[in-house]
């Protein structure tokens, strides 16, 4: 029987028919036109219609078709154009520039929906027996380049869209576990788990349209890690399909048997073969849980507050602490106030300068989450609480907790609402050690910056804390400008590189949570080693000894060396705005 899959739009985020409202946000389009230097308001520049899409031709495989017919159903299998577009990219930027342009490098020939591992099994073996590559597909939300056909040696592609396989097959409540297909969207799946009084507690940005195999895929990590860790804490076991077999590892809390096979699928992004099933560790719903807001003197006093609360065992269950940049962001975006509210709002800022001292343009927002029973929901908080005023922290109550929650998964669309005003935006994110936070965290803005300004345009850079750790965080940053007319891969890649060198340079990680896919590769062999590279080369020819599964990403196919698309005179010509810039003026005595 057929399975309805409902899709993202092919040119930007949600479901057709979603999109961002701003007409309830006043203060939201004037932060962006000061952010990026704008007199006024573009006139929008929609994406280009489908038909206007230039689709590579289908690369069609009669005998790969005719060897998996006899598995799958009619419907399984598809390649009509929409199809083949919806799934040529993920959610990057450079991925839905060209998709709203109407570039298409690469496209999947065929796509295919299974309904069961055994579907998965039959498609990789007439992969393999017809020289087919295979690249998975969740919920196609991926920003790190992980769904693009790239590296495959002209071969037929196929997209194996897992969507199908969406059912939580079994909870275990003594033992806290779900056995889960891993196309399942989050909110069906948190939907399944609570209906027994269950949740997983992982929420990433991509929730409403990401899945728990790409979760596992990618080392996805959700807003509230801080109690539940990050996807990689919660796997007890897994099956992954690989050409050269079905790895399955046994259901238990710890073991010793030898290297993690458990860890060698988790972040594999498709490379080695597909998750299609996970145990994962669950937890009994909360008996209460809050968010609340606190607004800190300056991000350093806030990044103590943390550290504190890290050291003394009381984290919440989740943090989020904005600079000053992302604070002032998160104030634009709120809907507009009653008179009641604006009132308070400016009593409270108010006291909040003549009596505590404080400077607006400095300060920082923090939200904290509490949960669990009634007694340790009112125990930790009023803990945190304590060390977060010791920290000059003020309490902005539940309230700012509540705008959150009704809006924390908007800020995706928002990009699609910029690039129709021709206004490049995206996020880099990284993580460090807490002796290392300040100055990594100065180094990227700088470098984020300064690279921006050499395209010739004026930076928006800020950044938020989410993920806290016993050694270090995660810093997320976010940023924005004016793209260059006929020049913006060239730009936004530039200042991406940009991000990445300053990450590598200061003692950061390439990604933290986004995965490495293509737009992060150049950077691996610097975070990994070269044998690390090595070992990950060595573990694919061993399980894909015909680079069938994703090639191009993680490490470069072998067949297709890798090109990142910035070439070197863009990077000169963008250099040399800045020493032309730093050139001293001559003297007119």
């Amino acid at each position: 029987m057929a399975v309805e899959v409902r899709q993202m739009k092919w040119w930007g985020w949600g479901e057709e028919g979603t999109g961002f409202d701003i007409s309830n946000k006043p203060d939201l389009w004037p932060f962006i036109r000061s952010a990026a230097g704008l007199e006024e308001e573009p006139e929008p520049s929609p994406p280009v219609s489908m038909e206007e899409v230039q689709l590579p031709e289908q690369k069609t495989h009669e005998a790969f078709v005719s060897a998996v017919s006899s598995t799958l159903e009619a419907g399984q299998l598809r390649q009509d154009r929409e199809e083949r577009l919806v799934h040529a990219y993920g959610k990057s930027f450079r991925d839905l520039w060209r998709a709203r342009t109407g570039i298409s490098d690469a496209a999947p020939d065929y796509v295919i929906y299974p309904n069961s591992e055994a579907d998965v099994a039959a498609v990789i073996k007439a992969a393999v027996t017809h020289d087919v590559v295979v690249i998975p597909y969740g919920g196609g939300s991926n920003i790190a380049g992980c769904l693009e056909a790239k590296g495959n040696g002209g071969r037929t592609v196929i997209s194996l869209d897992m969507k199908r396989m969406d059912r939580v097959l079994e909870i275990d409540e003594e033992a806290h576990i779900a056995r889960i297909q891993c196309g399942t969207l989050g909110p069906g799946m948190e939907q399944q788990l609570n209906g027994k009084g269950f949740t997983l507690g992982h929420f990433p940005d991509s929730f409403v349209y990401s899945t728990v195999g790409g979760w596992v895929a990618t080392r996805s990590a959700g807003m509230q890690s801080d109690k539940y860790g990050k996807i990689e804490d919660m796997v007890l076991s897994l099956r992954m399909v690989t050409p050269s077999g079905t790895i399955v590892t046994r259901t238990v809390p710890k073991s010793s048997n030898g290297i993690d096979v458990n860890h060698l699928c988790i972040g594999s992004e498709g490379i080695l073969g597909v998750i299609t099933e996970v145990t994962l560790q669950v937890h009994r719903l909360p008996e209460r849980r809050e968010i609340y807001g606190f607004l800190f003197p300056d991000f350093e006093s806030g990044i103590k507050a943390i550290r504190e609360c890290v050291a003394r065992e009381c984290m919440p269950m989740m943090v989020r602490f904005n600079d000053h940049e992302k604070t002032a962001l998160s104030a634009a975006f709120k809907s507009k106030p009653t008179p009641l509210e604006a009132l308070v709002s400016k009593a409270v800022k108010a006291y909040l300068v003549r009596v505590k001292g404080f400077d607006l343009s400095k300060s920082c927002i923090m939200l904290s989450g509490f949960e669990g029973d009634a007694k340790t929901f009112r125990y930790t908080r009023r803990k945190v609480t304590g060390i977060y005023k010791q920290h000059g922290a003020f309490s902005l109550g539940a309230g700012v907790g509540k705008t959150f929650e009704k809006s924390k998964y908007d800020f995706p669309h928002l990009r699609d609402y910029l690039m129709d005003r021709r206004i490049m935006a995206d996020v880099s994110e990284t993580s460090t050690l807490w002796s290392n936070i300040l100055p990594l965290y100065h180094a990227a803005m700088d470098a984020i910056a300064q690279a921006t300004r050499d395209t010739g345009q004026k930076a928006f850079v800020s950044c938020h804390i989410s993920h806290n750790y016993h050694s270090g965080a995660s810093l997320y940053f976010t940023f924005g400008c004016v793209q260059l007319p006929g020049r913006e891969l060239e730009q936004y890649l530039y200042i991406k590189k940009a991000a990445e060198d300053a990450f590598m340079k200061n003692g950061g990680t390439l990604s933290h949570h986004h995965a490495v896919g293509t737009e992060h590769l150049p950077w691996i062999e610097e975070d990994i080693s070269p044998a690390g590279v090595k070992a990950v080369q060595a573990l694919k020819d061993g399980l894909d000894p015909n680079a069938i599964m994703n090639p191009g990403k993680i490490v470069p196919s072998p067949k297709a060396p890798y090109d990142w698309g910035l070439g070197e005179e863009a990077i000169a010509r963008f250099a040399g705005h800045r020493q032309e810039d730093e050139r001293p003026a001559k003297s007119t005595a």
